[in-house]
């Protein structure tokens, strides 16, 4: 039987942990009706209180909770709440399962198929894949890809159509005797005989799986008598279908989180899943945004959610709509930076400047259009250096204590701790421990010494390094540990990690401002302190597309999938930060009355293009 979740049980966690559940949470957590929840609600908060509940009464040891997340961050962040509760860690292991959603279909209905039908399966990756059939082509089926724009050879994959599998070649529509065709054709073949698959792949097979063995939804369903799925919008069309198959019938207890107005994952042809179309209960109170956040951003929910504060408001910076040409557009981040650098500041909250284009195209508007040496594969979240006092020299390419800085260093000391064998830190998680740590000021302290101490002194590095090792508590370790805290020369790299890790820095008033540059699709689910929007282009202006509604001359929707879609990741942009939110636009594209309309309705107009700055 599943445990029943009372007001005094939500009332007990309350005292516990200092949380505040309003009624619209203790609905999410008593029930199981489906949520939408805001930027900034506390979503994972609530999603492990309501696990933790259920965990503690949950008898049953052959029958466990199912838990599916789309991302393993989310997966990881729900898992480190529960690791923090006793009962929390009765859900780590049998007979109860969290994953995301790849992970769950791989185990339970992919692998089985494949292990049934004797295929073997050795790796499921989208990069070896792709690695795989770049090695094989020849160069004449190459010259024919480059002759079909919408050819990609990610898409020489298996589809599962009609009760058979049939195998998708790239550039062809049909069946065809050309040597391009054979080559692909046996490089897929080739694929599957040496068992390298693309993620995609396996819910193709788990699509077939079902249809030949209708007993295994029953077996789930009877393993499963409760299943959770966090991040429900970004669901693709065949993962919806194959979750509703299994854990939706009659009398079941399937509950889905997420916030289809942040649904930015899904392709332009699958802008909709069940979860997204669906009636959702809201919670749209979020701790993250002072008020006039709030209320900009509300005008960008595709769902017409209000959004509303719970934070104090503070005297900040006025939201700014930067006006730029092409003159201009590289000195938005600068008088950015200068607006930011009278913000309160935050060691833990970023500044960053975001967009929906990354990668550089012929005649598009892109982020190296603003920032020339962006690579989203040299960010921050990519780089990693070799040993410890890589990250330390990384981090004093800051000239000041900044939040950037000290979390490069927490993810040094984090990957640490990994290899001393204690299990994953994200860091938060890691700031957390050192804040409640009676070790705190002496930590700290310590990181301090090391960032203004002579980083080549090799000496010197090992008395600080090890003192630091002792402070967070490691006494002893393997080899692996001590070859990641020895010390290493300067390496040339290291002279320019401020280009390499796509941030720009400004000094303002003796301050360091870092302004991080990165895509709205890899800041999802973060806080940052200012948020700056910058305008690219992916077929057409994503600002421009819902300028009107930005500034208020529109409430209703967008027509057409693709202004809705550059809606949801506009939105998505918007409700980052805590304080402040800055746009840019170029001059072409805002008219007089978009300007009026914006100063109305709460924001500041700075025009770079009227003179130097």
């Amino acid at each position: 039987m599943i445990p029943f979740i009372t007001d005094d049980d939500i009332d007990e966690v309350q005292v516990k942990t200092g949380l505040i559940f309003d009624n619209e949470r203790r609905q999410a957590i008593k029930s199981y009706s489906d949520i939408q929840a805001c930027p900034g609600s506390g979503k994972t908060t609530l999603i492990a209180a309501k696990l933790i509940l259920l965990a503690r009464n949950w008898r049953d040891e052959s029958k466990g909770i199912c838990v599916l997340s789309h991302t393993n961050v989310a997966k990881n962040e729900i898992i480190q709440r529960l690791e923090k509760s006793e009962s929390g860690r009765k859900l780590l292991s049998y007979p109860h399962f969290i994953g995301t959603i790849q992970e769950f279909v791989n185990r339970f209905l992919a692998k089985p198929f494949c292990r049934s039908k004797g295929i073997a399966i050795k790796q499921i990756d989208d990069d070896a894949c792709v690695k795989y059939i770049e090695k094989r082509l020849s160069w004449k089926t190459k010259r024919y890809l480059e002759g079909k724009p919408k050819a990609n050879i990610s898409d020489l994959q298996i589809r599962y159509v009609d009760g058979d599998f049939e195998k998708i070649i790239p550039g062809f529509t049909k069946h065809s005797s050309s040597d391009s065709y054979k080559c692909l054709l046996s490089i897929k073949e080739s694929m599957i005989d040496d068992g390298i698959f693309f993620f995609r792949e396996m819910f193709e097979y788990a699509q077939a799986y079902l249809k030949v063995n209708s007993d295994v939804i029953l077996a789930i369903r009877s393993r499963f008598p409760l299943a959770l799925v966090d991040e429900m919008q970004d669901t693709s069309l065949i993962q919806d279908e194959i979750l509703n198959k299994i854990f939706l019938y009659e009398g079941s207890l399937f509950q889905r989180f997420g916030d289809a107005d942040q649904a930015i994952f899904l392709g332009d042809d699958e802008n909709s899943n069940s979860y997204n179309t669906s009636k959702l209960k809201v919670i749209n109170t979020s701790h993250r945004f002072n008020s006039s956040v709030a209320l900009l951003a509300t005008r960008l929910s595709t769902n017409r959610i209000s959004l509303v504060s719970t934070q104090a408001d503070a005297t900040c910076q006025p939201h700014t709509i930067f006006i730029v040409d092409e003159s201009s557009r590289r000195k938005v981040l600068k008088e950015f930076a200068i607006l930011c650098s009278s913000l309160p500041i935050d060691n833990e909250l970023a500044f960053k400047a975001v967009g929906g284009v990354g990668k550089a195209k012929k005649d598009g508007l892109t982020l190296q259009h603003y920032f020339p040496t962006f690579d989203k594969g040299n960010s921050n979240k990519h780089f990693k250096p070799k040993k410890l006092i890589g990250y330390f020299r990384l981090a004093k390419e800051f000239k000041s204590c900044t939040s950037s800085g000290y979390k490069i260093i927490l993810e040094g000391i984090s990957r640490l701790l990994s290899l001393a064998g204690y299990n994953y830190l994200s860091v938060s998680d890691l700031r957390e421990i050192i804040r409640d740590s009676k070790e705190k000021f002496s930590v700290n302290e310590k990181i301090i010494v090391i960032l203004i101490s002579d980083l080549n002194d090799e000496a010197s590095w090992y008395k600080n390094s090890l003192e630091l090792l002792r402070l967070i508590g490691l006494k002893e370790w393997e080899t692996e540990v001590t070859d990641y805290i020895s010390f290493s020369p300067s390496s040339p790299e290291l002279s320019n990690e401020i280009e390499i890790n796509n941030s720009f820095v400004e000094v303002v008033n003796d301050r360091d401002v870092v302004i991080e540059i990165d895509t709205i699709h890899s800041v999802k689910g973060e806080t940052h302190s200012a948020t700056l929007l910058l305008e690219t282009k992916y077929y057409q202006y994503d600002i421009h597309q819902v300028l009107d509604n930005i500034v208020g001359l529109k409430s209703e929707l967008p027509k057409g999938a693709r202004k809705k879609k550059f809606m949801k990741q506009i939105y998505v942009a918007m409700t980052r930060p805590k304080y402040l939110i800055g746009i840019t636009v170029d001059n072409s594209r805002i008219t007089s009355t978009q300007k009026e309309a914006a100063v109305m309705n709460g924001w500041r107009i700075v025009d770079l293009t009227e003179a130097d700055t």
